[in-house]
């Protein structure tokens, strides 16, 4: 993919699940990739997988919560490639459980890693890439953030806000030549919560493959878009009964059964999931 071809690209949370997904694919594409996880083993065995098929990769150990850890990420990536021309947020975690009963700690742990990292990333990122006049933000949310999600109040809250800051980043960067770009998956398969195989999505939503996701990330770093929701049923009228009426959209999930299958996840003994 000539989009691509020697395009400098940061990766975070790319050492498991959608990351390393996402990373094989940018690599086949012609990237150079700088692969960030807390992970350094998973990272280091990607990127020797990578390597092997010939891609240029440099794999960073990275907790993107930390400044430190933010600001030497942008620094090794560019010592190493020269600038950065796309940064993809994917890194994230996910914790399902009732709202009143989580530990302030792990709302803030999700705060800050959904939401509060990617902006920060970003505004790093920024100034070289305006300075050059080109370059992609691309921001790996939810549609829970899109629709709300029971029992992942917290989640879906960072979700959103990280969604509803990428677009409007992306309002006020137009014409700068650097494209912002929020992808929003539904259920996905084998990450999050459906890491655990006797745990499938409701059928009147369904879930998506982590190549799917990829594939969409491919095409909008080809030809961007400022929102991608991934999904394999079509959910964008709920999302327009969303905001129509919040009671109304409530109670299709009802009767979809999502808040029963929600529920059902959120109860089970480990409902947090690092993606």
């Amino acid at each position: 993919m000539a989009a691509l071809t020697g395009k400098t690209v940061v990766l975070t949370g790319a050492s498991q699940g959608l990351g390393t997904v996402m990373a094989r694919a940018m690599a086949a594409a012609g990237a150079q990739l700088v692969l960030a996880a807390r992970s350094e083993d998973k990272l280091q065995n990607l990127a020797k997988e990578l390597t092997s098929s010939g891609a240029r990769v440099l794999p960073v150990r990275c907790d993107v919560t930390s400044t430190s850890d933010r600001e030497a990420l942008l620094a090794k990536a560019r010592a190493e490639f020269g600038s950065i021309d796309v940064l993809v947020n994917n890194a994230g975690v996910e914790h399902l459980g009732p709202y009143a009963e989580q530990d302030p700690t792990t709302v803030e742990q999700i705060l800050a890693t959904n939401l509060q990292a990617p902006m920060l990333l970003a505004r790093a990122a920024l100034p070289a890439m305006l300075a050059a006049g080109h370059g992609h933000i691309v921001n790996i949310a939810s549609l829970a953030g899109r629709t709300g999600m029971p029992f992942g109040a917290a989640y879906s809250g960072s979700k959103g806000g990280l969604a509803e800051w990428s677009i409007s980043l992306a309002t006020e960067l137009r014409g700068s030549g650097v494209a912002v770009t929020v992808i929003c998956p539904g259920f996905v398969d084998g990450t999050g919560m459906f890491s655990r195989k006797e745990t499938p999505a409701p059928r009147s939503i369904g879930a998506s493959h982590p190549e799917d996701v990829a594939r969409v990330l491919l095409q909008v770093l080809q030809k961007p878009r400022v929102e991608v929701v991934v999904n394999p049923k079509p959910v964008r009228l709920l999302m327009a009964l969303r905001a129509l009426s919040p009671e109304t959209a409530l109670a299709l999930g009802r009767r979809l059964g999502l808040l029963d299958f929600l529920r059902r996840i959120a109860t089970r003994p480990t409902g947090g999931n690092p993606l």
